[in-house]
């Protein structure tokens, strides 16, 4: 498929994405992140403290002690090692199994599989959400671009009348391998823009690598929730 330069790619993501927006009535302004490389300390730190933990066997927990935010290194083994991770608030899975409980306004998200994604904080966002707490989330996250030229943009959402409540939990993290998670969400006018909705799947189990445990405080965009489904 013919896809747009990136100079035009960027700008025209960036406009429909507003459009879209907008048309669903989220107040807030999207959340945008840059992909950037950490410095060659955090780097060499991340790399020690993954590696080690790999070596420890499937299913490790990650004993976290360096004196970065956690999704400094889950962004980094994501955006730059090719992990892909799963969120969930159930701290001792021994395997990810495909069973869909929940619904979704889409096909993909409708299928029988379990999801992983190729973006630590878009994870994340499942990994503190309070089943109890909660009914109806819209969330997302888009790449546009490639390498060391993408940009994530982000969407969380819950109802107006979750925000007293404030439905959120500590969670973990769950590494996989990128290949073991071979279906991506068809979006063929991303793809056009060297984009994606970052949204992977497996119609079959797939046991983790490693996992981190998180907490709300953990996730970046806590404070640009929007509470208006």
């Amino acid at each position: 498929m013919m896809r747009l330069p990136d100079f035009l790619a960027k700008p025209t993501f960036s406009l429909i994405y507003e459009i879209l927006r907008r048309r669903r009535g989220t107040p807030t302004p999207p959340m945008i992140r840059k992909v950037e490389l950490p410095d060659e300390e955090k780097r060499l730190a991340f790399d020690a403290l993954l590696d080690s933990t790999l070596q420890s066997g499937l299913n490790s927990h990650i004993s976290y002690n360096l004196p970065y935010p956690k999704v400094d290194f889950l962004h980094y083994i994501c955006d730059w090692r090719g992990f892909v991770v799963h969120g969930s608030p159930i701290h001792d899975l021994e395997a990810l199994e495909p069973i869909r409980k929940s619904h979704d306004s889409g096909e993909f998200g409708n299928r029988q599989q379990i999801f992983c994604s190729p973006d630590a904080a878009w994870a994340m966002w499942f990994a503190i959400l309070d089943k109890e707490k909660y009914s109806s989330t819209r969330n997302g996250c888009l790449r546009v671009g490639t390498g060391d030229k993408r940009l994530k943009y982000y969407h969380f959402e819950l109802r107006k009348q979750d925000e007293a409540d404030k439905p959120f939990t500590d969670g973990m993290i769950y590494i996989c391998r990128a290949e073991d998670f071979p279906d991506k969400r068809p979006e063929p006018f991303l793809d056009f823009l060297n984009g994606e909705v970052e949204e992977w799947g497996s119609t079959k189990a797939v046991t983790p690598l490693a996992k981190l445990s998180v907490s709300p405080t953990d996730f970046p965009y806590l404070d640009n929730v929007a509470y208006s489904l």
